[in-house]
């Protein structure tokens, strides 16, 4: 999973939530880390691209 804009991530973020207390071994736990690694990479990403424009 790849999120590319604001839509996206503000989407992966509202799902999260929703899931957020996803027991373990269940596809709702898997989908909940799918996305909290897509969430990071892109603020990672966004991070990155911020300290490049200084």
């Amino acid at each position: 999973m790849v999120i590319k804009n604001e839509t996206e991530y503000e989407r992966a973020s509202e799902r999260a939530d929703e899931i957020f207390g996803a027991k373990k071994g269940t596809p709702e736990e898997k989908e909940l880390q799918d996305l909290l690694k897509a969430l990071k990479a892109y603020e990672d990403d966004f991070v990155k691209m911020l300290k490049d424009n200084e």
